[in-house]
């Protein structure tokens, strides 16, 4: 299971000194509901408000977004990113995962309007243990802020793109790409809203000569995008004893759905392999694949009489891509 690094967990806690858990709880709740029925990050007022969502919501995406960049590592082994410029940096979850896949980088820029976020951020940045890096902040409005910046090798959405409307998201998206470097990394939650949205993206961004690194298995149209099916992935994560207090949850874990995409720049030849969309089903046949590809799902079966493959494919895992 992927936890948030020791360093956070530290930092976050030691916040939580003569705070009112009961208090917390129902912060965090009030934010939830607020994004669950298409709320901002206006809900954010105060430092417990920031502190309450990064408690309850913070392990999940710094799960999914690890998860993303692991399999963008995968496909790009040899790349060693020196900066990121994270919109709508939040308390800079995305970037805490991006510089623990890449100890390349050297330098972060956020972008965030939110202040309770922003100063949460900040502090993490300062507390001890957190990645040395060279960070500039740039706080107001994404996209008039956007209008001003430099690009970065790695530039990430995660979870921001989600609070605008279509047109908005699109403006954006084009001036984000403009700033990328090399990859452009983008994460919704994996409903099929978040999927259409990436779906769109991916459009967009091909149509921009992107070369698609992640998740896809090709440059074709998705087979999924008029199924009842759609394209997401999870990451099981651990819940410490607060995050079971915020969430009132007695499971010792918790699943975050996600949905991505990755495109890049200046990449050819790249071995994506072929993603793998479903929990892969052992039976007494084989390993079942539900697999990534041009026109149509790829239904495929590895079997115990092929030892090698069936042994390697018992390690796959959702999400992962077959490369052979």
């Amino acid at each position: 299971m992927s936890g948030l690094p020791a360093w956070i967990g530290a930092a976050l806690a030691a916040k939580l000194d003569h705070v009112s858990r009961a208090n917390l709880r129902a912060r965090a709740q009030a934010a939830s509901d607020s994004y669950r029925t298409g709320g901002t990050s206006d809900i954010i007022r105060s430092e417990t408000d920031a502190l309450a969502y990064a408690l309850a919501r913070m392990p999940a995406t710094y799960a999914a977004v690890r998860a993303c960049l692991t399999q963008t590592l995968r496909a790009l082994p040899g790349l060693e990113p020196q900066s990121i410029l994270d919109v709508g940096a939040g308390p800079g979850t995305a970037s805490w995962a991006g510089i623990e896949t890449w100890p390349s980088v050297r330098r972060l820029h956020w972008i965030e309007r939110n202040d309770p976020l922003l100063a949460l951020a900040r502090r993490l940045a300062a507390a001890s243990g957190a990645p040395q890096a060279e960070l500039a902040v740039s706080q107001g409005d994404v996209a008039r802020v956007l209008a001003d910046c430099g690009q970065a090798d790695v530039v990430m959405a995660s979870y921001a793109l989600t609070e605008l409307a279509p047109s908005a998201a699109t403006a954006m998206l084009g001036r984000m790409w403009d700033l990328t470097e090399r990859l452009l990394v983008l994460v919704e939650p994996g409903t099929v809203d978040g999927f259409k949205r990436v779906l769109g993206y991916r459009e967009y961004l091909l149509a921009q000569g992107a070369t698609i690194i992640a998740p896809c298995s090709h440059h074709s149209a998705c087979p999924l995008r008029d199924q009842p099916r759609w394209c997401h992935f999870g990451v099981r994560l651990p819940r410490s004893r607060d995050h079971l207090l915020l969430k009132d949850a007695d499971v010792p874990y918790e699943d975050e759905k996600f949905s991505y995409l990755v495109a890049g720049k200046g990449f050819e030849g790249i071995a994506r392999g072929r993603r793998i969309l479903a929990t892969p089903r052992v039976n007494k046949v084989g390993v079942a694949l539900d697999l990534c590809a041009p026109d149509e799902v790829e239904r495929r079966m590895v079997t115990r009489r092929e030892k090698d493959a069936y042994r390697a494919a018992k390690r796959l895992d959702w999400g992962d891509a077959l490369t052979s």
